[in-house]
């Protein structure tokens, strides 16, 4: 039983190790500075692109109306129409998809925002850069990635690259929709979209608790963190977001 914890462990210290790897972190200080405080600081990466929100008075969008097309009660027909393109609440930015991944008998759900450019080209949420440091995140605190069900606010992706705050409730209605088929005992919130869609919190509060959703006659614990688009940007996170994973790994009900 000793051994078998040493080796646990040991595996454990690998694997956090590869995931501050996979950031590139060579230092604690950056070159630029950043206000923490403010979450677009913390969230936005795409510098090099600055992000406009889309706004449905600027933009002539019109909000999501609801699909006259039934939700599927399988989560593999799910997987199937959304990847088809099909018209639910998730497809509604375009018609390069990525279906959600995992098994539907798990423990713990996975929410994100929305698709990387390089999800859309491999066609898996965790076939571009963002799903090895997903991994490494997970199996610091002993989580399969591949064990966990992995959804997306949207499974497309808007020409922003971020989702207009109007269509949140929309998505989040499908994303319940999907923890009603998935029933898991533990969700995971990936970003500030993810957090206020689903806690209705902002991403720098939230992340402090353990917070509690009552859904469908189930109570999960739900853990919100950094989306690791943000870590592999601005690796000095990656402490606030270990904190985030140990309180996550000390919930109740393990």
């Amino acid at each position: 039983m000793e051994h078998q914890r040493e080796i646990t462990a040991t595996r454990m210290v690998e694997s956090l190790a590869g995931w501050w790897k996979l950031a590139g972190l060579d230092g604690t200080v950056g070159v630029n500075p950043v206000n923490w405080l403010e979450i677009d600081s913390v969230e936005r990466i795409e510098e090099s692109n600055p992000i406009v929100h889309a706004k449905s008075a600027e933009t002539g969008a019109m909000l999501p109306a609801k699909t006259e097309i039934a939700w599927p009660k399988d989560i593999e027909i799910l997987k199937d129409m959304v990847a088809k393109a099909v018209d639910l609440p998730c497809n509604i930015f375009g018609t390069r998809t990525v279906a959600p991944i995992g098994p539907q008998n798990c423990d713990i759900m996975i929410i994100s925002d929305l698709p990387e450019v390089d999800d859309l080209e491999s066609g898996a949420l965790n076939g571009g850069f963002t799903g090895p440091m997903l991994r490494q995140m997970l199996a610091a605190i002993n989580v399969e990635l591949n064990a966990c069900y992995w959804t997306a606010l949207a499974t497309t992706r808007p020409s922003t690259g971020d989702i207009p705050a109007e269509y949140l409730p929309r998505l989040a209605d499908f994303v319940r929709h999907q923890i009603t088929l998935i029933k898991p005992r533990s969700i995971i919130l990936l970003g500030s979209s993810a957090c206020n869609a689903l806690l209705g919190e902002e991403l720098l509060k939230a992340r402090q608790i353990l917070a509690n959703i009552n859904h469908d006659s189930i109570t999960m614990t739900a853990m919100a963190t950094f989306h690791p688009r943000t870590l592999i940007a601005r690796p000095v996170q990656k402490a606030l977001a270990w904190r985030d994973l140990q309180m996550f790994a000390q919930r109740p009900g393990l």
